[in-house]
């Protein structure tokens, strides 16, 4: 159940990256600014897509990450 979870977390982030992307490359109409920065959304979709990476890694090897000092 975990695994699903990841991957339709993955899933979501990756259309968030898409349509983060996607709403960038569009024009600029300086008369209606955007209601929902571009940048933050994209940078935090990014982080959540290799956060499930990380964790899919760890559901698949079954063993936790443990980091360069041990934490």
């Amino acid at each position: 159940m975990e695994m699903a979870i990841t991957i339709l977390a993955a899933l979501a982030a990756f259309g968030g990256v898409g349509w983060a992307l996607w709403a960038e490359k569009q024009p600029i109409d300086p008369l209606s600014p955007r209601l929902v920065p571009t940048t933050p959304v994209l940078f935090i979709c990014l982080v959540i897509v290799i956060f499930a990476a990380a964790h899919m890694i760890t559901l698949i090897t079954g063993t936790p990450h443990v980091g360069r000092f041990g934490i």
